[in-house]
């Protein structure tokens, strides 16, 4: 019984540490940041955990509407950064569309808010993607996996006494 808790447990933890690692590239920071109130943009930096092919967007947009025509470029340095000169902008709520492709061919979009001398709002988390979340889905899937497990017995056959 020990060796059936263990393979459970083995694939619980498997289950959460292995989307990071299958994982395509993702953005892990972007200049100016998300969320934050600046006195002028003059240009937008975005980092991936990868190297992103050719095809990049990054779009900034007020209200929905563009706000400035951005032209991306990947920094010949580094080929995980991405940045776009912005020229003068009001002071406002701007919002920064990006998308790229990975070296793997997978696309990856995002956005988010930003300020110009005004202070964007805040976006909260989906509770579902928090660490307790996570956790508590976890914990259910192992308890599910240990109840199954000690509930389940092998149907016995009969034993036949030897004929003599």
């Amino acid at each position: 019984m020990k060796r059936w808790w263990l393979i459970g447990l083995l694939l619980g933890m498997t289950a959460v540490f292995t989307p990071r690692a299958l994982a395509h590239a993702e953005l892990v920071s972007a200049s100016p940041a998300p969320g934050s109130s600046v006195q002028a943009l003059t240009e937008i930096r975005l980092e991936f955990s990868e190297p992103v092919g050719s095809d990049v967007r990054i779009d900034l947009m007020q209200d929905f509407v563009p706000a400035a025509e951005l032209t991306p470029v990947l920094d010949p340095d580094r080929p995980h950064v991405v940045f776009a000169a912005v020229p003068p902008l009001p002071s406002g709520v701007y919002t920064v569309q990006w998308a790229v492709t990975s070296l793997d061919g997978h696309p990856i979009s995002g956005s988010y808010s930003l300020g110009i001398n005004s202070t964007p709002p805040t976006t909260a988390v989906p509770w579902y993607q928090s660490v307790w979340a996570r956790l508590f889905f976890l914990l259910c899937g192992v308890g599910v996996t240990v109840y199954v497990l000690r509930q389940w017995r092998p149907k016995s056959t009969p034993v036949r006494e030897p004929r003599s």
